[in-house]
């Protein structure tokens, strides 16, 4: 995918605050700031048509950090640092301000803007971005990203891609790539036939998915470069639930030669397949740990579906859920610290999380029927598939201190099976 080119100058004015530990932040310990959002001056486009602020607002509340507030009553309201009443918006117990402007020339587009510590009164960032008229979407994204990285130390996600499956008119299922909002969406893949258990790989180039089209579960690998896609997985039985390993050169995968889900690992184009473990276990949903030493997976060989560990070298294998009966879907932070997965709560299935290192568990979900929980690139949201009914499901990210459940905006009421691209685009 081609990357936005942007002309971009970023002024600091005071240090960055220390990045936010994720594990510190598990079972809301952070506290949200408060933040106004302030609509961009723009002598062209009305207020409410000036997607940019917008943009900024949404990507900020989403991340579960911030509480944008809402400024309808507000009449006179700042477009430059000399315009800001700092009494004015501290009596609001605003904490950062966010103002900007907006020229626009040709087909070109140039946003300045400025991030304000309304209590210190004074200008935490000074930016300036340049780009083609209808990269206003994508600069707002940019914004988030810069204002998210200087708040909380970490690198913004809202520049990132997601992947997701639609089903469109009852027999037709299209593989989506869009922005992580939702916007911008671009098919794929078409297929009469379902698709599911989408995987980004690590690199960004391309993403695995399972195809019915074959009158049975087989595996592709799509190029989003050129592309072209690739049939990786046709083995005898079933093929499914494709995992990539951190270096992008193999594949984790499940196969029922024998009528058993057993686990597999081969490269990543099909080839020098072999079997990871032998038991007589329902072993499925692999998903490879960040620094490749271990594969965690669902098995029922204690009973019922949890969550274990094979260390790849020792072939040692440890179960790693305990709360609760029922345990599906794992999936690992990029940092290997936290896991999320899908558990049942009194017949309620929920979005959770573990730490993997204190073992503390968290519900991240109300809903009851929620799906395929994945990390977001900096591992502080998790995005899920809620299903409200047979024929609605959609998609919604929640922030990792739960505060901040959002749902992705799409054209369809029938979107599952997302995946998160590791990578800016």
């Amino acid at each position: 995918m081609k990357k936005l080119a942007f002309l971009f100058i970023t002024l600091f004015y005071l240090t960055p605050l220390p990045a936010i530990e994720v594990i510190d932040i598990l079972g809301g310990k952070a506290n949200e700031l408060s933040v106004a959002v302030i609509p961009f001056q723009d002598d062209l486009i009305e207020n409410e048509k000036n997607q940019i602020h917008n943009v900024i607002k949404s990507d900020l509340s989403r991340s579960g950090f911030f509480r944008v507030i809402d400024i309808g009553g507000v009449n006179k309201l700042p477009t430059s640092l000399n315009d800001v009443d700092y009494s004015f918006w501290s009596g609001l117990q605003t904490e950062l301000l966010v103002i900007g402007r907006v020229q626009r020339g040709d087909d070109q587009i140039k946003v300045v803007y400025e991030l304000i510590d309304v209590f210190k009164e004074k200008m935490m960032v000074s930016s300036e971005y340049s780009g083609n008229i209808k990269q206003d979407r994508q600069i707002g994204h940019q914004i988030s990203n810069v204002i998210y990285e200087k708040i909380t130390g970490s690198k913004g996600v809202f520049h990132t891609k997601i992947g997701f499956v639609q089903k469109i008119n009852n027999n037709k299922y299209q593989l989506n790539v869009s922005d992580m909002d939702g916007f911008n969406k671009k098919a794929i893949v078409t297929s009469n036939q379902p698709i599911i258990s989408t995987r980004w790989s690590p690199d960004g180039e391309k993403i695995a998915y399972v195809s019915f089209e074959k009158k049975k579960p087989v595996i592709y690998v799509q190029n989003l470069k050129n592309g072209e896609r690739q049939l990786v997985a046709n083995f005898k039985g079933n093929n499914s639930a494709p995992a990539w390993s951190p270096d992008n050169k193999q594949l984790a995968i499940v196969l029922t030669y024998n009528n058993f889900s057993q686990i597999y690992v081969m490269n990543a184009d099909g080839t020098n397949i072999k079997r990871l473990m032998r038991s007589r276990s329902i072993d499925t949903e692999p998903t490879w740990a960040p620094d490749g030493k271990s594969i965690f997976f669902v098995s029922d060989r204690g009973g019922g579906p949890q969550i274990y560990k094979i260390d790849l070298k020792t072939e040692q294998i440890r179960r790693v859920t305990f709360e609760g009966k029922y345990n599906v879907s794992p999936q690992l932070s990029p940092d290997g610290k936290l896991l999320t997965f899908i558990t049942n709560d009194n017949g309620a299935f929920k979005v959770g999380v573990q730490n993997l290192i204190s073992n503390q568990v968290m519900k991240l979900t109300q809903g009851r029927n929620d799906e395929a929980p994945v990390f977001s690139p900096n591992g502080h949201m998790v995005l899920y598939t809620h299903k409200d009914s047979e024929k609605e499901t959609s998609l919604s990210t929640v922030s990792l201190n739960g505060f901040k459940t959002q749902v992705i905006n799409t054209d369809s009421v029938r979107n599952y099976e997302a995946t998160w691209s590791p990578i800016d685009f």
